[in-house]
């Protein structure tokens, strides 16, 4: 497997930027990670180079029928980090003299010093203290530290790009959930608020920080939805391994260092631009959804009514 780093290399020597075994500058690699993490996000717009959807269990709440999906940290949102203090092999942040207003339980948070466990949430909120779901796995050399905290929407998952498929599990039954509708097709429901035993219906407004799921009719239950989601690319850490399917590797190294030829004005090569379009298409190929075969009900294929023709024979014949 290989590391944003070694893809950053690799093509770092398609371009004949860098040598096999020399040593990336810092602020090389720093800039270099941006464009991969650009790259990927790119990707993500484009149901044809994502991989995989995401299977996300959550709950439905009894009564509502409009859901915020997303868990942006409170740096996205223009709010600022709290300071507190961190101890090895201990869950809580004590010594927290200014508590957030909108740090809730089940927030995910990370610290400057880089001690926390990564996806590790919040259990408790005390008048100066906060419990983790994990301890701290060293005491920070400097203390207190900043602590950076996401801000949960109604289900707290990655604001999804895209919506593929949904369904209800109730009473160990799927009932589907049709994701495809549009606003315009939502907008002709004339009663949102009807309530029924589970949804059968939404549209996906993917705003921004919180993609926003409105569902029809209004659950009278806390079922289980299933809701599968495209794989979101990118956010990657320099060292931070990166697990892709076949032919996605060679796709990548060739793709990014066309994009670096941009970014450093490299010249680019016939060699580049021709791998990197054909390792993209046979990604786009492989992720292809074949067209949906029209299925109709039996009643509606074979024609069971009565015909007129048996006033000619009496019904014999």
């Amino acid at each position: 497997m290989n590391t944003a780093l070694d893809y950053i290399k690799t093509a770092l020597r398609r371009c004949n930027a860098y040598q096999s075994g020399e040593t990336l500058a810092l602020q090389d690699e720093i800039d270099c990670l941006e464009v991969f993490n650009d790259l990927l996000d790119s990707w993500s717009t484009d149901h044809l180079y994502v991989f995989g959807s995401n299977e996300n269990i959550l709950t439905w709440v009894t009564g509502q029928n409009q859901y915020r999906i997303g868990n942006p940290l409170c740096t996205d949102l223009g709010l600022l980090p709290f300071n507190g203090t961190l101890t090895g092999a201990s869950a809580v942040i004590t010594g927290v003299t200014n508590i957030p207003t909108d740090l809730i339980v089940g927030a995910t948070v990370t610290d400057s010093a880089s001690v926390l466990p990564a996806g590790t949430t919040v259990t408790a909120i005390g008048a100066t203290t906060v419990t983790l779901s994990a301890a701290a796995t060293s005491t920070p050399s400097a203390n207190p530290v900043q602590i950076t905290y996401s801000i949960p929407g109604d289900f707290s998952i990655d604001r999804p790009m895209r919506i593929t498929s949904a369904f209800t599990r109730f009473s160990s039954l799927d009932f589907t959930l049709d994701v495809t509708t549009s606003q315009e097709r939502f907008n002709e429901i004339l009663y949102k608020a009807q309530p029924g035993p589970w949804p059968v219906v939404a549209w996906y407004n993917n705003l921004m920080p919180y993609g926003v799921l409105n569902v029809f009719p209004t659950p009278a239950s806390a079922g289980s939805l299933y809701l599968y989601t495209d794989t979101i690319l990118g956010n990657l850490t320099i060292d931070q391994t990166l697990i892709v399917p076949q032919g996605y590797a060679r796709a990548l190294k060739w793709c990014l260092a066309k994009e670096l030829c941009g970014e450093f004005g490299y010249p680019m090569t016939d060699n580049i631009r021709v791998n990197a379009a054909e390792s993209l298409a046979m990604i786009r190929a492989l992720n292809a959804v074949p067209a949906v075969q029209s299925r109709y009900d039996s009643a509606l294929m074979n024609n069971g009514r009565v015909g007129g023709d048996w006033i000619t024979h009496g019904g014999f014949g």
